[in-house]
């Protein structure tokens, strides 16, 4: 009986080129946990409201009363003159504000030291007016309370 080699050590040999072919498959890096982003957004409404309502707001309008007061009293009619047309653009603007037509460029202004503290507080990463398109996943707070609660901490 002969035996045959051949067949047999061919049979081996693809065996392990089977094995090394079938090695573990590639590790891939796993991602963490999505990354969620948080977004506050706020009533534009109602924080203009509530600024032009403020003690801050009213402060800077009695300041300025008193002193078209003085100019008058004094007889300078065009610094009496220069004040009116002030009040009457802040009015203006005011009016813009509200409907939108203008920005709140003095409002943020007012409140540019307080914004971390707002987006902490509000448990937001960042915070926007309205949004124009929101993802999926993407979670939204309303963050208007925290930032009337602002106006009412600050003083004239």
């Amino acid at each position: 009986m002969k035996s045959c080699l051949f067949p047999a050590a061919s049979m081996g040999a693809a065996a392990l080129v089977g094995l090394l072919c079938c090695s573990a498959p590639r590790a891939c890096a796993q991602a963490g946990p999505e990354a969620r982003l948080t977004v506050g957004i706020f009533s534009r409404a109602t924080v203009v409201q509530v600024f032009y309502r403020s003690e801050v707001w009213k402060a800077k309008m009695q300041a300025m009363a008193e002193e078209q007061n003085k100019a008058v009293t004094a007889g300078d009619a065009s610094k009496a003159d220069q004040i009116d047309r002030e009040l009457n653009a802040m009015q203006a603007r005011a009016q813009k504000q509200l409907t939108g037509d203008a920005p709140l460029k003095n409002i943020y202004d007012l409140l540019q030291a307080e914004w971390p503290a707002i987006a902490k507080e509000a448990g937001v990463d960042m915070i926007v007016e309205t949004p124009l398109y929101q993802a999926t996943g993407v979670r939204v707070v309303d963050v208007t309370q925290f930032i009337v609660k602002r106006f009412s901490l600050k003083k004239g």
